[in-house]
């Protein structure tokens, strides 16, 4: 386990066997998540939308898409508009 601590101006130090282990280079966009008492480092991919290519089945997502779609239409139906 590596340990870092929290500067005065809130700067934290990434240890270097990390920054090696993620390839973490100077630029690179780091996303913070909270997790109860925990905060989640993540790096962000350079190009985020070629990362997630594929990971949606296209008919799914359409089915999806048309179903959401009939839910608003009934709801508005279901108000009188």
């Amino acid at each position: 386990m590596a340990i870092s601590f929290v500067g005065p101006r809130y700067r934290v130090t990434i240890p270097k066997q990390l920054r090696e282990e993620v390839q973490l280079k100077v630029g690179d966009r780091i996303s913070f998540f909270r997790k109860g008492d925990e905060i989640i480092m993540v790096k962000v991919p350079k190009d985020p939308l070629k990362v997630m290519a594929g990971s949606l089945k296209v008919k799914n997502a359409r089915e999806k898409l048309r179903e959401m779609k009939l839910e608003d239409l009934r709801a508005e139906e279901d108000r009188g508009l």
